[in-house]
């Protein structure tokens, strides 16, 4: 019996079932899998010029529903780990409830259209009150810059051709299977994404291989028949790239090809929660401009819409939350991504896991007068950490939501703090360098912000201007989660330096509040 993927609305899929035509008639399987992926700065990058219709670009995105990154890095899989030997590979962290479940509407949602579930609003496997329409996947996107693109997609999962992709791509190729679109038969995926990319060469290509969530459902992420599924999707990702490679014009052409996966599986099987097997996501990009390399800052997995759209040079609006994997990272914070440390009271942690040190970035202070003393060490006044660490230290408490902070950020946690014998009150102030503001009558202010407030406990940003007083320019009385705050600070006559504070006080076993990639401009 095919296994049934997680929570699927059978009621609503059927109700919307044949609105999107299928575009092809007969079918063929195949499995994708590949992590690798990218890190980025916070703003926005420049976009390459883009390649015309038709030129020597193309990219072609696997998605293998299901896989674990561990699971793949174990497994016999040559041919995606032939891209991980020549390209960029990372594992990378999804988000839980209840910002999303862990399943299939909302893990291709986010990869195909480049936005967090908070904006494309797919939760779960129903769809219900989705905005798809305000945040297109990256076919449809890169179709509607020009007609003129090819844009091809196969699958074997029908929700995301009746939910997610529009029927601006040119060719969809569509398996239909149950309600909740099973049995996958990635065999026909395989045969029709080599012979039709073969033979047209789409400049941007979507080929989903479902078998491994499958095996994942009637056996478990620990189990044989697992590792045999990723090593047949293997094998189906391999045919496609060989038969992109037999085309008789290949060595004019600039080929990328980027694998990705929508969640992980419990060993047990299944998904769904926000266990680290069930975030498990990565991203895999081999192609021209990629260079080899395993990124110390993870990427994200709204990154691959950015990705293939980059690679184009099709322009990215502002809405999108992913960056390309060949962007910079550009984030103070992240220069501790090498000298991060093993846990000290986090008995909880793996002694394997390293995601936290104490000592600032250069040109940071943190200011812990007033600070209370004993509790847990990782947590004592401001300190900096990663998804890994933080989101192990307690899960189903939004930590994993921190969705648009990326690598090393700052964190203070009083609730953390506060699980082991302390006195006092949580009082830390994080101190940046002074950022020159000399003939400026205002700057602006940026940082990523996941805050959730409960009690007394107080948090403001701060500035100061040539050593004078502290000016509050911004207070937080209300959950803020996985925010991105654009400040505007007006700059006194006269001034050459500012200086910015974050201060968390008057914490008493409360919440946290996270920071990332703080900048002036």
């Amino acid at each position: 019996m095919a296994p049934v993927r997680v929570p699927l609305a059978v009621a609503a899929v059927l109700a919307t079932a044949g609105l999107l035509p299928i575009h092809a008639a007969q079918a063929a399987p195949s499995v994708p899998a590949a992590p690798g992926a990218a890190v980025r700065a916070a703003a926005a990058p420049a976009v390459r010029a883009a390649a015309a219709p038709g030129s020597k670009r193309h990219v072609v995105v696997f998605g293998t529903d299901g896989t674990r990154w561990d699971k793949l890095q174990a497994a016999s899989a040559p041919n995606i780990k032939a891209l991980i030997g020549s390209g960029y590979a990372s594992q990378s962290w999804l988000y839980a409830p209840p910002l999303a479940q862990t399943s299939s509407g909302p893990g291709w949602s986010t990869n195909l259209t480049g936005v967090w579930p908070d904006k494309h609003k797919v939760v779960d496997n129903s769809f219900s009150g989705n905005d798809l329409a305000s945040y297109p996947d990256f076919l449809t996107r890169i179709e509607r810059s020009n007609t003129a693109y090819k844009t091809y997609a196969a699958l074997d999962w029908k929700p995301i051709s009746d939910r997610i992709m529009t029927n601006s791509v040119d060719r969809k190729y569509v398996l239909d299977g149950d309600a909740d679109g099973y049995p996958a038969d990635d065999a026909k995926i395989t045969t029709d994404a080599s012979s039709y990319i073969k033979a047209n060469g789409p400049d941007a290509s979507f080929v989903y291989l479902g078998n491994v969530d499958e095996a994942g459902h009637e056996h478990g992420g620990a189990s044989t028949q697992y590792a045999q599924a990723i090593e047949t999707m293997d094998t189906q990702v391999g045919q496609v790239i060989s038969a992109i490679k037999s085309r008789p014009t290949y060595a004019q052409e600039e080929w990328l090809f980027v694998v990705t996966t929508d969640h992980g599986h419990t060993d047990a099987g299944g998904h769904g929660g926000d266990s680290w097997q069930e975030r498990q996501s990565f991203v895999v990009a081999a192609g021209p401009g990629v260079a080899h390399s395993v990124p110390a800052v993870k990427p994200r997995n709204v990154d691959v819409a950015a990705t293939a759209m980059d690679y184009l040079g099709v322009a990215r609006p502002a809405a999108m939350d992913g960056k390309p994997v060949t962007t910079a990272v550009n984030d103070p914070f992240d220069a501790l991504a090498g000298s991060l440390k093993p846990r000290v009271d986090e008995t909880g942690i793996p002694a394997s896991v390293l995601g936290w040190t104490g000592a600032a970035p250069s040109g940071w202070k943190i200011d812990n007068t007033g600070m209370g003393t004993g509790g847990v060490t990782e947590w004592h006044g401001w300190n900096f950490t990663d998804d890994d660490f933080w989101t192990y230290a307690q899960r189903g408490q939004n930590r994993e939501n921190n969705v648009r902070e990326r690598g090393v950020f700052a964190v203070a946690d009083s609730d953390e703090w506060a699980d082991r014998s302390f006195s006092g009150t949580f009082n830390s102030t994080l101190v940046s360098p002074a950022y020159t503001v000399a003939g400026k009558s205002s700057v602006n202010l940026s940082f990523g912000s996941h805050y959730l407030q409960e009690g007394a406990q107080k948090a403001q940003v701060l500035v100061s201007f040539d050593g004078g007083a502290d000016q509050q320019v911004l207070a937080c009385t209300a959950d803020a989660r996985a925010k991105l705050e654009k400040l505007t600070v007006s700059v006194p006559s006269g001034a050459q330096k500012m200086t910015v504070k974050w201060r968390l006080s008057n914490a008493d076993n409360n919440w946290y509040w996270a920071v990332d990639a703080p900048a002036v401009s």
